[in-house]
């Protein structure tokens, strides 16, 4: 990119905060009507603009382009936009991710069912039971770090209060894993 541009306002281009300033809002507005409905529900005009900037600069200290006007700058913004939307798109296309295997809560009819339904005794004695079973023989540490975790401590959090490092805490909550699935598997 040549060291400085005429922007549209007549004023030169000489920092990245004055090309961000100039043309952000053109880009995700651009990017958002480019941007199918669905599509729009997991990437927004904000997230492809922000990836627009930094290949445009990134590419540009590289000396990839070369930028005499700002007419030539806002086609390239469009430019690599539109082609960072068609990736998106074809990215959420692919079949592990794909748009089409979205269901919405109205589509699944066990969703209101999981979300509305209060645990009845049965399975909170249940799930009583299956605590019980995990923890039966466990030194009182993994016991102290298991309840942490189902309090909502994270990881980090729960090593510092038991003034245990955070790779025990990793450790005990994989061994708690790998004794559940063995329980499920019996």
């Amino acid at each position: 990119m040549s060291s400085t541009s005429d922007l549209e306002d007549g004023s030169n281009v000489s920092t990245p905060e004055a090309i961000f300033a100039q043309y952000s809002k053109k880009l995700v507005d651009l990017a958002q009507r480019n941007l199918s409905a669905r599509l729009r529900g997991r990437i927004d005009g904000d997230d492809i603009a922000q990836s627009v900037f930094r290949t445009f600069f990134r590419r540009s200290e590289l000396g990839e382009f070369q930028i005499d006007a700002s007419a030539d700058l806002w086609k390239l913004l469009v430019k690599i936009t539109l082609i960072k939307v068609h990736n998106q798109a074809r990215r959420h296309q692919a079949e592990k991710r794909s748009l089409e295997r979205e269901q919405t809560p109205a589509e699944d009819r066990n969703t209101e069912f999981f979300v509305s339904r209060e645990p009845d005794p049965t399975d909170a004695a249940t799930l009583v039971d299956q605590l019980e079973q995990l923890l039966t023989g466990l030194p009182e540490s993994h016991r102290e770090i298991f309840g942490m975790v189902v309090q909502g401590y994270s990881r980090t959090e729960a090593a510092e209060k038991l003034k245990v490092s955070r790779m025990t805490v990793h450790r005990v909550l994989d061994l708690l894993r790998t004794k559940l699935e063995r329980l499920q598997a019996e």
